[in-house]
Protein backbone atom coordinates (compact mmCIF):
# COMPACT_ATOMS: atom_id res chain seq x y z
CA UNK A 1 0.00 0.00 0.00
CA UNK A 2 2.79 2.43 0.88
CA UNK A 3 4.54 1.93 -2.47
CA UNK A 4 1.20 2.26 -4.24
CA UNK A 5 0.44 5.48 -2.38
CA UNK A 6 3.83 6.94 -3.30
CA UNK A 7 3.34 6.03 -6.96
CA UNK A 8 -0.16 7.52 -6.90
CA UNK A 9 1.25 10.73 -5.43
CA UNK A 10 3.96 10.91 -8.12
CA UNK A 11 1.43 10.33 -10.91
CA UNK A 12 -0.93 12.75 -9.19
CA UNK A 13 1.71 15.47 -9.00
CA UNK A 14 2.56 15.01 -12.68
CA UNK A 15 -1.13 14.91 -13.57
CA UNK A 16 -1.83 17.99 -11.47
CA UNK A 17 0.98 19.89 -13.16
CA UNK A 18 -0.22 18.83 -16.62
CA UNK A 19 -3.87 19.62 -15.81
CA UNK A 20 -3.10 22.92 -14.11
CA UNK A 21 -0.86 24.07 -16.97
CA UNK A 22 -3.59 23.24 -19.50
CA UNK A 23 -6.15 25.05 -17.30
CA UNK A 24 -3.90 28.10 -16.91
CA UNK A 25 -3.01 28.20 -20.61
CA UNK A 26 -6.67 28.00 -21.54
CA UNK A 27 -7.62 30.78 -19.10
CA UNK A 28 -4.84 33.12 -20.22
CA UNK A 29 -4.34 32.38 -23.91
CA UNK A 30 -7.45 30.81 -25.35
CA UNK A 31 -10.56 31.81 -23.43
CA UNK A 32 -11.19 33.24 -19.98
CA UNK A 33 -13.96 30.75 -19.09
CA UNK A 34 -13.19 28.47 -16.15
CA UNK A 35 -15.79 25.84 -17.16
CA UNK A 36 -14.29 25.36 -20.63
CA UNK A 37 -10.79 25.40 -19.16
CA UNK A 38 -11.80 22.80 -16.56
CA UNK A 39 -13.39 20.50 -19.15
CA UNK A 40 -10.33 20.68 -21.41
CA UNK A 41 -7.81 20.14 -18.61
CA UNK A 42 -9.95 17.36 -17.12
CA UNK A 43 -10.08 15.39 -20.38
CA UNK A 44 -6.32 15.63 -20.86
CA UNK A 45 -5.70 14.84 -17.18
CA UNK A 46 -7.96 11.77 -17.22
CA UNK A 47 -6.17 10.26 -20.20
CA UNK A 48 -2.76 10.96 -18.66
CA UNK A 49 -3.77 9.58 -15.29
CA UNK A 50 -5.39 6.40 -16.63
CA UNK A 51 -2.32 5.42 -18.62
CA UNK A 52 0.10 5.92 -15.72
CA UNK A 53 -2.09 4.60 -12.89
CA UNK A 54 -3.26 1.53 -14.78
CA UNK A 55 0.19 0.16 -15.54
CA UNK A 56 2.52 1.74 -12.99
CA UNK A 57 0.62 2.61 -9.81
CA UNK A 58 -1.92 -0.22 -9.64
CA UNK A 59 0.09 -2.58 -11.90
CA UNK A 60 -2.70 -3.92 -14.05
CA UNK A 61 -1.59 -6.47 -16.63
CA UNK A 62 -3.58 -4.88 -19.44
CA UNK A 63 -5.98 -2.14 -20.29
CA UNK A 64 -9.62 -3.20 -20.25
CA UNK A 65 -12.97 -1.57 -20.82
CA UNK A 66 -14.31 -2.39 -17.36
CA UNK A 67 -11.46 -0.67 -15.50
CA UNK A 68 -11.64 2.25 -17.96
CA UNK A 69 -15.36 2.74 -17.27
CA UNK A 70 -14.77 2.54 -13.51
CA UNK A 71 -11.84 4.93 -13.86
CA UNK A 72 -13.98 7.39 -15.82
CA UNK A 73 -16.76 7.17 -13.22
CA UNK A 74 -14.34 8.29 -10.50
CA UNK A 75 -13.28 11.20 -12.67
CA UNK A 76 -16.89 12.17 -13.37
CA UNK A 77 -17.35 12.49 -9.60
CA UNK A 78 -14.11 14.45 -9.19
CA UNK A 79 -15.08 16.70 -12.10
CA UNK A 80 -18.36 17.68 -10.45
CA UNK A 81 -16.72 18.15 -7.06
CA UNK A 82 -14.17 20.39 -8.77
CA UNK A 83 -16.84 22.30 -10.68
CA UNK A 84 -18.90 22.81 -7.52
CA UNK A 85 -15.87 24.16 -5.64
CA UNK A 86 -14.91 26.48 -8.51
CA UNK A 87 -18.45 27.83 -8.73
CA UNK A 88 -18.41 28.65 -5.03
CA UNK A 89 -14.87 30.05 -4.94
CA UNK A 90 -14.98 31.99 -8.24
CA UNK A 91 -18.61 33.03 -8.59
CA UNK A 92 -19.66 33.41 -4.96
CA UNK A 93 -16.47 34.42 -3.18
CA UNK A 94 -14.96 36.05 -6.32
CA UNK A 95 -11.60 34.35 -5.83
CA UNK A 96 -8.95 34.36 -8.55
CA UNK A 97 -9.61 31.46 -10.95
CA UNK A 98 -6.12 30.00 -10.66
CA UNK A 99 -6.05 30.20 -6.87
CA UNK A 100 -9.52 28.64 -6.72
CA UNK A 101 -8.41 25.71 -8.89
CA UNK A 102 -5.30 25.17 -6.78
CA UNK A 103 -7.49 24.93 -3.67
CA UNK A 104 -10.01 22.61 -5.35
CA UNK A 105 -7.21 20.22 -6.34
CA UNK A 106 -6.58 19.23 -2.72
CA UNK A 107 -10.05 17.77 -2.21
CA UNK A 108 -10.36 16.25 -5.68
CA UNK A 109 -7.02 14.45 -5.22
CA UNK A 110 -8.32 12.67 -2.12
CA UNK A 111 -11.57 11.71 -3.85
CA UNK A 112 -9.56 10.44 -6.80
CA UNK A 113 -7.11 8.29 -4.81
CA UNK A 114 -9.73 6.50 -2.75
CA UNK A 115 -12.03 6.09 -5.73
CA UNK A 116 -9.30 4.51 -7.82
CA UNK A 117 -7.89 2.38 -5.04
CA UNK A 118 -11.22 0.96 -3.91
CA UNK A 119 -13.20 1.09 -7.16
CA UNK A 120 -11.28 1.47 -10.44
CA UNK A 121 -8.24 -0.69 -9.76
CA UNK A 122 -9.39 -2.72 -6.78
CA UNK A 123 -7.81 -6.14 -6.85
CA UNK A 124 -10.38 -8.80 -6.12
CA UNK A 125 -9.75 -11.20 -3.25
CA UNK A 126 -10.09 -14.04 -5.75
CA UNK A 127 -7.10 -12.82 -7.79
CA UNK A 128 -5.04 -12.56 -4.59
CA UNK A 129 -5.77 -16.19 -3.68
CA UNK A 130 -7.88 -15.16 -0.64
CA UNK A 131 -11.03 -17.15 0.04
Amino acid sequence: MKNQSIKFIIVGVLNTVVGFLVYAAFIHFIHNNYLQALITSHIIGVAHSYLWNNRWTFQQKKYNARSAVKFMSVYVVTFFVNLFLLAILVDTIEMNKLVAQAIALFLTTLVSFFGHKYWSFRTSKKSLGVK
